[in-house]
């Protein structure tokens, strides 16, 4: 039947078949969806029948069932299913005749092909079921559909599950008469074995029957067959476990019966902890993944129905955690069954306690874990920590005053509880930055306490008066301390970026609050060594420095509540300075003094000066804020995110005091090359290094002086004397690169060379002569070291260049929050240059980390731009904003990239604004705003006369350039350049339009620099520009680009056509056009010669030149020419959509009721039919013919050229032409 039809069917119906097929639900489900709506609207009318599209798509959907083409089988079930559904007139007995066609078996299936035909069969069985078509079955239909499930169940074991289940669907529709007579004689046999041979498919048809048709399986039934009344009871949780165990076989699909279960127990008197402490060993016993899969997905379905702690505990043991630890961090790959049904359970498990209201049940789900001491990975942490971060107020500070009552008893003895104490330490770090305690800062310093005092100190006296100091504890060994401290570190770093309260401002002060309390907190527990011991020495000048700090720490926090609430920014700078320092000196003792009394100068020049002076002077000893600056870059350096954060956080509080030589010193990092990395890496030791440098440079010095008198001294003497000073060179040489050998290399030439090795250092003794053989093996040995010792080298470069990107990018962390801060000019005129060196450097990258630097360190750069503060008060001088612009105006010939050449000129624009105090919605030079009275008002006409002269200035520097570019050949200037300048801010650089016309109009200017100049200029027209300029000035301009144009044109021919001159000409002529209110006329000679240049046009300049000539009026007959085309081309599909009858008096009933124009237009094409024929007739031989043609050709082409009409007229009526003589 397909087969007769197909050729009928519409091509968006087979499409939609194509779709069903693809493996995306989403498609399947659309293409479903618009299959339905196309066979909709042709079956009009469902009592004349079924219509052929959709009798083509039954059949051919039965088919496809069969299909193992990708998700063939599970598209088209859908569509099938959906189709009974919404056509009610298909009935079942056509969809079973189309099985039994189309599903059938011949000899030439293999026995694969044979299974996909019966899953096919059972597909198609199921669609009826599924919608709902089964209950209007009759019952010879539902005996022969279940007799061939039956069937399917006996041929193919795997297809046993879906056909019972398409069974059990069936038991689930059926009324009980049909049941009886119909369904019960094909599966009474399988229900009354019982226990003995029951499979998870017998009991799931036994729990539906039971369910819909109790009648039939009642008590006495159960209790006949099965024993019992009833299934479900703590007397059959035995036998259940075993159906359940025989399920594990269809690994790795989980079979129906376990949602069965679950569904059961929920409704039954059996508790979750009775039926899963029957059978959990099963399953998670051998940790077979089949078993374990079963177990996992049973887990996440009784989640949801756990209603206290103790059922989380049985549902949890520690065999289980164990084996769902080992699955979620080990090396499973993420598409294994068993890997899934983890990450299912993990995430049922954050749903859950999220949901929950009982804050024990999620203690005790955290419980679970916590008390299994095994090692966790970092799937699982984040995991937990999502729990942790989940728990309500209530449920936290439970879950904290447990941990703490964990870890007592572990302290006891820490070797064995190691893992559990790296977990509690784990845990109350996660627990001082959680959303429901956010505002808590006491609950919070009390965390921080527990984690200090165990990460510094060892309690050995009980002591009621200091917190957590209730009991002893054993000492730690480093291994075990090292994690507290770390998670001490990162408590503090997270919540200092943790937003506690509404503002960030608030934020910070609430954790510099916090923190002093903690370093109040350390004061009190050093000062009780009779109850604590610290684990590290302090000697007395770190004890004096700590008690120095701490005491400056509260006294600044007593005098910034009692002056205003609000802490100003220079005490919350130098506040997070003091305890990041204060706090190291538990830790790393390198510099930890001098550190903080350094700090201490600083805060104390910083409270009694204001800002600096903007000008670089000679100076005894650098500014407080330069030595700040040193000690944050130090603090970028390291390897603690704590250490980064507080340097970031503290910089942006400095922001305001931010100096040209401190920001030097950031800049400076920015501009370090390969090699000189370690000058600002390894702060530590910065100044033993310049030490060692000074006394190398110094003796460097001295010998240099005397190699050259020595040299001077040789020059007078003879040859030999020369060379014997060589040779004397030479070995000094020797003896150096001697000396710089380190002693490793020299063993492993040492192992190299073995007995052979010079082992005295006599010249008497001689050495045996070695034979070639030996000599050789001696020398692949050292080609080897020598391999080796370059491999290391180069590696040590590469991990040297890697440190040098990482540093670079931590800086540029600090630039950003400078410019954020929107810095005066003269710190924008500092940060220019670096952003575009950097942005440079790394213009060759194609990837890599090299590239992504240069891309942050661009978008930081055009963020400057849009954010420096043009009106500051801060003064520099117009020498150094002109130096810059020429500087950035040079630096343009060193890059090619567009994006890097428009950087640079937005640069020269940011300097010119800076100078000229110009906002980015400026288009051109306007004084500042003053405020009113004489005064100001006579300020402001001298502050317009000054920007006049400066304007000049700018403008002169920028002219002298474009005048180098547009006549020097070897210029490296780029035309992107200017011209992002100039459409930039076209009023601010309209005098030198002057320039560019003349190029123009100069005959001995090549024909690329007139195109430079024309591309130039065109940048500068735009809708605001006359308004801005005067309307004297526009006109002027008028009259010189109407000439200039010209005289372009009048040098133009067709053999010697300049594409790119003549698209920026009708560019500039178009945007003229559009951008003048009143333009001027273009004289006939420029539209003359671009008409006879049409032929010679491309598509770009041709669009600008139909969008120039329609400005001007003269494209209404080619306009109407398209629309009459268009007009023309819907009337012909309509034509050919319609029957002969229908064409005749559709035209008859627009000749009766169109205008006089449109009726005498056709009668004119009827008289031009009728003469076509006629001649088509009298023609006698194809010569005739074709002179015929071609009259008519040439007769249409001189019609069309005085219409104006162009080629495509002529086209189609030759087609007609030819056609009606044919």
């Amino acid at each position: 039947m397909s087969s007769k039809i197909s050729h009928k069917v519409d091509k968006s119906i087979l499409n939609k078949f194509w779709q069903l097929a693809e493996c995306n639900q989403t498609k399947i489900i659309q293409a479903s969806k618009g299959l339905i709506e196309d066979l909709s609207l042709r079956q009009v009318d469902e009592s004349t029948g079924i219509s052929e599209e959709l009798q083509y798509s039954i059949s051919r959907l039965v088919k496809g069932l069969a299909s193992s083409r990708q998700s063939a089988r599970h598209g088209f079930s859908v569509a099938l299913c959906q189709i009974l559904r919404n056509f009610p007139s298909i009935n079942v007995d056509m969809i079973l005749g189309a099985v039994a066609e189309h599903l059938k078996f011949t000899q030439k299936e293999s026995r694969s092909e044979q299974g996909n035909i019966l899953l096919g069969k059972v597909l198609a069985y199921m669609a009826l079921v599924q919608s709902g078509r089964i209950t209007s079955a009759t019952q010879e239909h539902v005996q022969k559909i279940v007799q061939s499930l039956v069937q399917v169940c006996q041929k193919r074991s795997f297809l046993k599950q879906i056909s019972t289940y398409a069974i059990s669907l069936i038991v689930s529709q059926v009324n009980t008469e049909i049941f009886k007579a119909a369904v019960w004689s094909e599966i009474e046999a399988e229900l009354t074995q019982g226990w003995t041979g029951c499979s998870p498919d017998t009991l799931m048809l036994l729990l539906a029957c039971q369910k819909y048709h109790p009648k039939m399986v009642d008590k006495t039934f159960l209790k006949t067959y099965w024993g019992l009344p009833k299934v479900f009871c703590a007397e059959n949780l035995k036998n259940i476990w075993n159906v359940l165990k025989l399920s594990i076989e269809f690994f790795p699909v989980v079979h129906l019966i376990n949602d069965e279960v679950i569904h059961q127990l929920s409704t039954s008197k059996i508790s979750f902890t009775d039926f899963w402490t029957e059978g959990r060993d099963l399953l998670f016993g051998k940790e077979h993944h089949s078993a374990v899969n079963v177990g996992l997905y049973l887990m996440t379905k009784m989640l949801p129905h756990l209603k206290t702690p103790e059922e989380i505990e049985c549902l949890l043991p520690a065999n289980v955690v164990k084996v769902l630890v080992k699955i979620i961090d080990g090396k499973q790959k993420k598409k294994n069954p068993v890997y899934e049904s983890a990450t299912r359970f993990i995430n049922g498990l954050v749903t859950y306690v999220k949901s929950s209201e009982n804050a024990e049940n999620s203690i005790k789900v955290l419980h679970c874990f916590f008390e299994t001491q095994c090692p966790k990975g970092t799937h699982l942490t984040r995991s937990l920590d999502t729990i942790i971060q989940s728990l309500s107020s209530e449920a936290a500070k439970k879950y904290g005053e447990n941990l703490m009552k964990v870890f007592k008893k572990y302290i006891k003895d820490p070797r064995e509880n190691m893992m559990g104490i790296q977990h509690v330490a784990t845990h109350i770090r996660t627990l001082v930055t959680l959303p429901s305690t956010s505002g808590d800062h006491a609950w919070q310093l009390h965390l921080l306490q527990f984690l200090g005092l165990h990460s510094f100190w060892t309690v050995k006296a009980k002591s009621s008066a200091l917190p957590h100091c209730s009991y002893c504890t054993q000492p730690m060994e480093d291994k075990l301390r090292k994690p507290f401290q770390d998670n001490f570190l990162k408590a503090l770093s997270n919540l200092l970026i943790y937003n506690t309260e509404k503002s960030k401002t608030s934020s910070l002060d609430a954790y510099l609050d916090t923190v002093c309390q903690l370093c109040k907190y350390f004061q009190d527990l050093v000062e009780a060594s009779e109850v604590v011991s610290l684990v590290v020495d302090f000697p007395e000048d770190e004890r004096e420095q700590w008690v120095k700090t701490v005491v400056c720490l509260l006294g600044m926090q007593e005098k910034s509540a009692a002056k205003s609430p609000e802490k100003s920014d220079l005490h919350r700078a130098f506040m997070l300075l003091f305890v990041f320092h204060a706090l190291h000196l538990f830790m790393s003792k390198e510099n930890a003094v001098s550190t903080l009394q350094d700090i201490h100068v600083c805060y104390n020049k910083a409270v009694k000066h204001k800002r600096r002076s903007t000008v670089k002077s000679a100076k005894s000893e650098p500014e407080w804020i330069e030595v700040v600056t040193e000690l944050l870059l130090s603090m970028m350096s390291q390897g603690s995110n704590f250490a980064r954060l507080a340097a970031k956080t503290t910089f942006s509080c400095l922001t305001d005091h931010v100096t040209p030589d401190s920001l030097g010193l950031i800049t400076d990092v920015l501009k370090l090359e390969k090699g000189d990395e370690n000058e600002l890496i390894s702060f530590e030791d910065e100044d033993e290094n310049m030490m060692e440098n000074a006394s190398d440079m110094e003796v460097g010095d001295e010998e240099n002086g005397l190699s050259e008198e020595e040299k001077d001294i040789e020059e007078e003497k003879s040859e030999e004397d020369s060379g014997d000073e060589d040779e004397s060179e030479e070995e000094e040489e020797e003896e150096e690169e001697e000396g710089e050998v380190d002693e490793e290399f020299r063993n492993a030439v040492k192992s190299a060379l073995g007995d052979a090795v010079d082992k005295s250092d006599s010249e008497e003794e001689s050495e045996p002569d070695l034979d070639d053989d030996d000599m050789f093996k001696f020398d692949e040995a050292l080609a080897q070291v020598f391999k080796n010792m370059r491999k290391t080298k180069e590696a040590e470069a590469k991990e040297n260049k890697k440190q040098l990107l990482a540093f670079k990018s931590r800086v540029l962390d600090l630039v950003e929050i400078l410019v954020k801060s929107q810095p005066p000019a003269d710190l924008t005129l500092d940060l220019i240059f670096p952003l575009l060196d950097l942005v440079a450097s790394t213009e060759k990258h194609k990837e890599g980390p090299e590239l992504d630097l240069g891309k942050r360190a661009g978008n930081m750069f055009r963020m400057l731009y849009k954010k420096a503060k043009i009106h500051g008060n801060v003064a520099v001088s117009r020498d150094r904003y002109l130096q810059a612009l020429n500087n950035a105006i040079q630096f343009s010939t060193k890059v090619t990239t567009k994006q890097i050449v428009n950087d640079v000129s937005d640069a020269c624009l940011l300097v010119i604004r800076l100078l000229m105090n110009l906002d980015l919605g400026s288009l051109g030079p306007s004084p500042m705003k003053t405020r009113s009275g004489k005064a100001q008002k006579e300020k402001k006409v001298e502050m317009e006369r000054d920007q006049d002269s400066v304007h000049q200035l700018v403008i002169d520097s920028v002219q002298s350039n474009v005048k180098d570019f547009l006549q020097k050949k070897k210029q490296k200037l780029h035309t992107e350049f200017f011209y992002n300048m100039f459409s930039k801010f076209p009023v601010l650089f309209w005098p030198i339009t002057e320039t560019l016309l003349t190029t123009m109009q100069d005959d001995q200017a090549k024909v690329f620099m007139k195109t430079q100049a024309c591309y130039l200029l065109s940048g500068m027209l735009n809708k605001d520009v006359e308004k801005n300029i005067g309307e004297e000035t526009w006109n002027e301009f008028s009259l010189s680009l109407i000439a200039g144009i010209s005289r372009i044109m009048r040098g133009i021919t067709k053999e010697a056509f300049p594409t790119k001159l003549i698209h920026d000409v009708c560019v500039t002529m178009r945007k003229y056009l559009f951008s003048s209110q009143k333009p001027l006329e273009i004289s006939s000679e420029i539209t003359e010669k671009l008409e006879s240049l049409r032929g010679s046009f491309n598509t770009d300049i041709r669009k600008e030149y139909n969008m120039m000539m329609g400005k001007l009026g003269k494209t209404a007959n080619v306009n109407q020419n398209k629309q009459a085309k268009k007009r023309k081309n819907k009337e012909k599909v309509a034509l050919s959509a319609q029957t002969p009858e229908s064409k005749k008096a559709k035209q008859s009933k627009i000749a009766d009721t169109a205008s006089p124009v449109v009726k005498k237009k056709l009668n004119k094409e009827k008289q031009t039919v009728h003469e076509t024929v006629k001649q088509g007739s009298q023609t006698g031989n194809s010569t005739a013919e074709s002179d015929s043609k071609a009259g008519l050709k040439k007769k249409n082409y001189e019609s069309n050229t005085q219409l104006g009409s162009g080629k495509s007229k002529k086209k189609k009526f030759n087609k007609k032409n030819e056609s009606i003589t044919e």
